[in-house]
């Protein structure tokens, strides 16, 4: 992803640092040996249910999928994502196809990235960073604090039998989702982002699906004696600013508070992770440079990044979340130098 603006160099740094520090660090997510039992009939469907569901078979089975992102205006982006449980250990690998590519893979709580650009590294993190959000399809009930989950019928996605259901902000603040599930493995086919107005922002779409019996070879072949030994991420902390935010929006909590340097620039940012389960937003505050500009506002999608010069500090707001939201986000932050 990338923006076009003058102050790129500083908003690029803060992009960079994204991967390395806006995912939470959870336990190991293990598998489960029974999904639970649910009434798919449509009078009779509970969406909780059926999204527990689906955090079962995204854990427990072994499967396969190619799927497809696609954004107005933009390229679609093509994926490879496996799955595998061996010796209750749970693995995952996830690869771009086009362009230089990128590939990601996990075995149990440590995550290694492969970058055409950049040396490859290894993070202790409990999942992979995909084009599906974590918490809706490992971990739903983080979601329901802050989202009305609602069956709206069934469909028919990649050629299989799905149900649908609409995701609604229970206080409008936020993005809505159209979310297919297949009606027989629980395995999620199709995720749109819409507008409050209806309107698609991004849709990601499962082309094929296979379930295997076993895990996937490629996995039994990989050397885990041979991967970036883990990197751990804990910078001086140099300075520290004063401030929080008053209110947030139903459901979002602070994930975590930290202080750390940018990989391109050397800055030191204060950092603050905002999350509702389904959208991550993250919060950087640092002393205004030379190259500093006030309200710089743009949107990639359903990207959002918001930057605003206050009492001699730069203030950046960067999350899957309508503009006015992160414009409310930044107005309720309270800094005292």
């Amino acid at each position: 992803m990338s923006f076009s603006s003058p102050i790129s160099g500083l908003l690029k740094a803060v992009f960079v640092c994204i991967v390395l520090f806006s995912v939470p660090i959870d336990a190991q997510v293990t598998a489960s040996k029974s999904m639970p039992e649910v009434n798919t009939d449509i009078p009779g469907v509970d969406p909780k249910a059926i999204l527990l569901s689906v955090s079962e078979a995204v854990n427990r089975l072994n499967y396969e999928a190619t799927l497809v992102v696609y954004r107005p205006n933009t390229e679609p982006v093509p994926y490879v994502w496996r799955h595998g449980v061996n010796d209750q250990e749970s693995m995952e690998y996830l690869n771009e196809l086009n362009g230089p590519g990128s590939q990601i893979i996990r075995f149990g709580n440590k995550v290694s990235y492969f970058e055409s650009d950049m040396p490859a590294f290894t993070l202790k993190q409990s999942h992979i960073h995909g084009p599906l959000p974590h918490n809706l399809i490992r971990d739903p009930q983080r979601i329901f604090a802050a989202y009305d989950v609602v069956f709206v019928g069934r469909s028919r996605v990649t050629g299989k039998s799905a149900l649908q259901f609409r995701i609604v902000s229970k206080d409008n603040s936020r993005y809505t989702y159209a979310y297919w599930v297949d009606e027989e493995s629980f395995l999620p086919l199709k995720l749109n982002t819409l507008t409050l107005k209806g309107e698609v922002l991004e849709q990601v779409q499962v082309t094929n699906l296979t379930i295997k019996p076993s895990v996937h070879d490629d996995f039994l072949a990989v050397d885990t004696a041979s991967l970036p030994d883990v990197k751990h991420i804990n910078p001086r902390k140099e300075f520290s600013l004063n401030w929080g935010i008053s209110q947030l929006p139903i459901g979002m909590l602070e994930q975590k508070r930290q202080v750390h340097r940018l990989a391109i620039t050397g800055e030191l940012v204060e950092y603050m992770l905002l999350s509702d389960g389904l959208v991550d937003v993250s919060i950087y505050l640092q002393k205004a440079g030379s190259v500093a500009q006030d309200d710089v506002l743009l949107r990639n999608q359903a990207e959002t990044l918001l930057s605003r010069v206050r009492d001699g500090l730069q203030l950046t707001v960067i999350g899957k979340i309508p503009a006015p939201t992160a414009n409310k986000l930044m107005e309720l932050i309270s800094t005292t130098p």
